[in-house]
């Protein structure tokens, strides 16, 4: 099953970019359900998104020029506030995008790379305020980016499912599952974080995305 496939008709990007064209701010509404559905839209989609709104910018320059050098007619003029004002709200969302995705790689970087649990901590390494990277890791978690995670209110710390202690009899086990399967440490192209996969195919466990 591909992407456009999972997330459905009305959110696949054909129909996106034709709903753009025809009337953006419907295109625009499907933009952000997309986002709110699809952590890896989430993640990688700002340079497209971006581009849109660039497209959309020379679409109003085009309405502008026809307007100016020949007809003077008023639905020029309109068709050129309409890619233009599609233009700015389209960079404007690739830019929150661009930026959300930053501080999620930032965040899996020191969680889960560097091990970093301690929201004060983890607010020293960031330069954020404690109540801003609270509510950030929060929000993360509620995304799925973090699955199974909470945040522990006493102790003021990351937990992740990994952390719980596992008795000796499991470990046993899972050896024994494993034994004839090599384990490898990939970092994630899309988030950053280092995933372990078994195998040669894998899939990260904070974006989704595929892993080789």
């Amino acid at each position: 099953m591909n992407e456009n496939e999972k997330l459905g008709f009305w959110y696949s990007w054909p129909t996106i970019i034709f709903t753009l064209i025809l009337f953006w701010p419907i295109g625009v509404f499907l933009i952000i359900k997309r986002v709110s559905k699809d952590k890896k839209t989430e993640m990688n989609s700002g340079k497209l998104i971006n581009g849109l709104g660039i497209a959309s910018y020379c679409m109003a320059i085009l309405g502008f020029i026809v307007f100016i050098t020949e007809s003077f007619a008023v639905e020029d003029i309109v068709l050129a506030l309409f890619f233009g004002a599609a233009g700015f709200v389209l960079r404007k969302i690739a830019m929150k995008i661009k930026m959300e995705s930053e501080n999620i790689k930032q965040y899996l970087s020191i969680i889960i790379n560097g091990n970093v649990r301690q929201l004060y901590a983890i607010a020293s390494t960031t330069g954020k305020s404690y109540d801003i990277v609270y509510k950030d890791i929060k929000k993360m978690i509620e995304k799925g980016y973090l699955k199974n995670a909470y945040i522990n209110e006493n102790l003021k710390e990351v937990v992740l499912p990994n952390d719980v202690t596992i008795s000796q009899n499991d470990i046993n086990v899972t050896t024994a599952n494993t034994a004839s399967t090599q384990s490898k440490i990939i970092a994630c192209p899309c988030c950053g974080a280092n995933n372990t996969i078994y195998g040669n195919i894998g899939e990260c466990e904070y974006c989704g995305s595929p892993l080789k």
